[in-house]
């Protein structure tokens, strides 16, 4: 990998990583993830064609373990001092791998194939976002403040560059790659959840207080009937959250610890 590109150990390598992903990633159209610096494993390419990316261009140098392709990551392997730091670094596959596959195909839908500007070489418009969003979460930046600083990226950017100038637009963006959820109207002193049997219910049926957000100096009941409800319970469901969990192996090994790592005294 880090070899001369020009020199036939490097070339070799090349081989035996393509005979590698043949033999055990999946193959979707008949083509693999590409781990060329710029397809960064989100874009899949014909075998023919990872190779003259990666002949020409080079392998992403973070890519050392061929988790896209394949190769199952030994924890047992990573010395415990590397072990915390594996699996947090600023990397767009380790974020992706995080996620899923599955929900960020449907985040492709927007750009993630086409780059920052024409002519950029280094970032996709996603990988971009994904990136700022890490900085404005470590950093407790504002919206406001995130929505000044895409403005002023904007600007400074080469004309017609696909960064988006407000906070709510790269949100938009970045919302498919979220987990699902259920909102569930709830009422404002948390006696029921307008599901099932009361979904149709306009009023609590314990404590009569309106479903609706009600202005004082209302008192016609129709209106109690429109308008944004009271209280809403976000809801994630139980099987998303548990692929969430369970999709990072760092996270997995700690969620299994208690059954296959807590040493047992016989006692309990």
């Amino acid at each position: 990998m880090h070899a001369s590109r020009i020199t036939d150990v490097y070339e070799n390598g090349v081989e035996e990583f393509l005979q590698f992903a043949q033999r055990n990633a999946t193959l979707v159209n008949g083509k693999y993830y590409c781990p060329y610096v710029n397809c960064l494993n989100v874009r899949r390419q014909s075998i023919e064609l990872i190779r003259e990316h990666l002949l020409c261009d080079g392998f992403l140098k973070s890519y050392k373990t061929w988790t896209w392709h394949g190769e199952v990551v030994n924890l047992s392997s990573i010395p415990q001092s590397q072990e915390s730091n594996v699996y947090h670094e600023d990397r767009m596959e380790d974020m992706i791998d995080d996620i899923g596959e599955d929900n960020f195909k449907s985040a492709q839908v927007y750009d993630s194939e086409k780059s920052l500007y024409l002519g950029c070489t280094r970032f996709m418009c996603l990988s971009a976002l994904l990136k700022l969003f890490n900085i404005k979460a470590r950093n407790g930046w504002t919206d406001r403040s995130f929505t000044k600083l895409l403005e002023l990226l904007h600007e400074m950017l080469p004309e017609g560059n696909m960064l988006p100038t407000r906070h709510y637009e790269a949100k938009k963006i970045l919302c498919p790659m979220g987990m699902k959820y259920q909102k569930i109207h709830a009422c404002p002193n948390d006696c029921i959840l307008y599901r099932k049997q009361f979904e149709t219910l306009t009023k609590c049926p314990r404590c009569g207080v309106s479903r609706f957000k009600v202005k004082d100096d209302d008192v016609d009941e129709d209106n109690m009937k429109k308008g944004p409800p009271a209280k809403v319970l976000w809801y994630l469901p139980i099987i998303p959250r548990f692929k969430h969990l369970f999709a990072n192996v760092n996270d997995a090994k700690n969620l299994i610890w208690h059954a296959n790592g807590r040493k047992s005294d016989g006692l309990s």
